[in-house]
């Protein structure tokens, strides 16, 4: 039965409430859910573990009994489950694929660029629209207008679809028709991400050793963001360029402090593997002549 909602003069009803099927309800699942809800759409929950469906149930999503149920329940599907092994053996069978046919679905679990195409091409094999999507995010950050998420893969899905992406992170970016696209950019991301945390990591022992905290130097280091933002720009310019000539900071300079940092480590009884792990990348770039280039020169090596 049809009936509408009246908040602020503005009148909603059933059916201008755009529907969306979500399957996996871990943290980031929950979220994406009570996001979707917040923004007034009709959202069909599904998960192995029924239980975690409560909360959403609650909120006022509907709870399918099954994935094929949950398919059928929306024009738009978004699963977000650990890994591509464990989608593939929700939605990979026949009764979902039927009910998935002619539909856009929307992949956010964590997978490779060729997982992502694997998984575009079952699409196309059984008439579904297929977009991969990374987010580039926390839980508690989805819904914000600043959150970022990549998406890539049919055209047709990512109109189909744009509405409740933008629910999700106001932020979003379309990347392309290449499925693998959206995966490409999340991990060159994320390879920054780890590396930075791996050096944040041992930058805290080094406060420590000395008598600060780490958390000061985790209070500096968005104020400096734009400087290092800066310099990562300037090294893939450099190395897009293929010009090292010009060395600013030259490939030995920075061996040279990383040296400074394996003394140090020594000195204060502190673990040395991260400034020892750049030492190797350095040095191999050093045997290999580019000591004298810009320190970029070290991609030419790996």
């Amino acid at each position: 039965m049809c009936h509408s909602k009246k908040s602020n003069d503005i009148t909603m009803t059933t059916s201008t409430i755009k529907a969306v099927t979500l399957i996996g309800l871990g943290a980031m699942g929950q979220a994406l859910a009570q996001a979707l809800l917040q923004q007034g759409f009709k959202v069909t929950v599904w998960n192995r573990n029924a239980a975690k469906a409560a909360p959403l149930q609650a909120a006022g999503a509907i709870v399918a009994a099954t994935a094929q149920e949950a398919v059928s329940a929306s024009p738009v599907v978004i699963t977000c489950i650990t890994d591509y092994h464990i989608s593939r053996s929700i939605m990979h069978t026949q009764a979902v694929a039927a009910a998935l046919k002619s539909k856009t679905w929307i992949e956010l679990s964590s997978g490779t660029p060729k997982e992502a195409r694997d998984q575009e091409a079952w699409a196309k094999a059984n008439d579904i629209h297929y977009l991969d999507g990374a987010i580039l995010a926390t839980p508690d950050q989805i819904g914000r207008p600043n959150t970022s998420l990549f998406v890539s893969g049919s055209k047709t899905a990512y109109d189909n679809s744009e509405a409740p992406l933008k629910a999700i992170a106001g932020a979003l970016q379309y990347m392309g028709e290449d499925s693998g696209a959206a995966s490409t950019w999340d991990m060159g991301f994320l390879a920054v991400l780890f590396g930075a945390m791996s050096g944040f990591f041992h930058g805290g022992r080094v406060f420590e050793a000395e008598g600060l905290t780490i958390g000061a130097l985790g209070n500096m280091i968005p104020l400096i963001a734009p400087a290092l933002g800066e310099m990562l720009k300037h090294q893939g310019d450099t190395i897009q360029s293929g010009s090292y000539n010009v060395p600013y900071s030259s490939l030995d300079l920075c061996a040279g402090s990383i040296d400074l940092f394996i003394k140090h480590a020594e000195e204060a009884g502190i673990s040395s593997e991260v400034p020892s792990s750049i030492k190797k990348i350095f040095k191999r770039a050093q045997d290999a002549g580019y000591g004298g280039e810009q320190v970029a020169a070290a991609y030419k090596t790996y």
